[in-house]
């Protein structure tokens, strides 16, 4: 909700009466300027509707998709998240709260075959939609040439590729992460520059997509900051 906050996009808020550990939402909000109003419980669920709310409401407006050319505007952002097929859209909303945790220069997802903005992509993202660009492309597979045509490397998210810990990355960069259950697909496999994994105890085969994209991410900003 901070997040969303930050980002301009809400209108006015509904919190309710008596709840606590509200301090950073009502700080958020007046940094913001944005109106808000206290309510009763009834009140509030009927803003809610079938929602699950944990005491706050908010009007929000629109979101819409950033253009392809918008990710350009600061030159070339590192790194990018591209997701292959994420179709779940907890693992949507929890890989782009990752991406602007870690400072990824924009997500990017296939118009087909992939979760969208949808209410539940946005909880998950817990504010963090509108604060990384998210863009979709017509092909995933066609978008890696095209990042390689700008000088790119792209890594593929892939089990059974070198270990993170042991891999020097080459700038500006992008990192895909496949599908819930597929993983990548052969034609994004094959067009990537390099596979790699997260290194572990193998107790179980791999990590969703949210948790690899997370754990890579770390990897890959704390190798910038050590080049620095």
């Amino acid at each position: 909700m901070a997040g969303a906050l930050a980002a301009g996009r809400v209108n006015k808020l509904w919190l309710l009466k008596g709840a606590s550990g509200l301090e950073e939402v009502l700080a958020a909000a007046r940094a913001a300027r944005v109106v808000f109003q206290w309510v009763d419980r009834r009140r509030l669920d009927s803003f809610a509707r079938s929602a699950v709310h944990q005491g706050v409401v908010a009007r929000v407006s629109a979101f819409t998709y950033d253009a392809w050319e918008d990710l350009w505007r600061k030159g070339k952002p590192s790194p990018l998240v591209l997701l292959d097929g994420v179709t779940d859209p907890q693992n949507l909303g929890a890989i782009l709260r990752n991406a602007a945790f870690f400072g990824a220069g924009g997500v990017v997802i296939p118009r087909w075959r992939s979760a969208g903005l949808t209410g539940a992509m946005a909880k998950a993202s817990a504010g963090a939609l509108g604060l990384v660009p998210l863009v979709q492309v017509a092909n995933v597979a066609q978008t890696i040439l095209d990042l390689k045509e700008l000088d790119y490397w792209v890594y593929g998210a892939d089990a059974a590729g070198v270990s993170c810990a042991r891999f020097d990355f080459a700038h500006p960069l992008a990192l895909v992460i496949g599908s819930e259950g597929m993983g990548l697909h052969r034609l994004v496999r094959e067009r990537c520059d390099a596979l790699i994994s997260v290194p572990g105890e193998a107790r179980v085969p791999s990590l969703n997509a949210s948790c690899a994209a997370a754990a890579l991410l770390y990897e890959l900003v704390r190798r910038q900051a050590v080049a620095l």
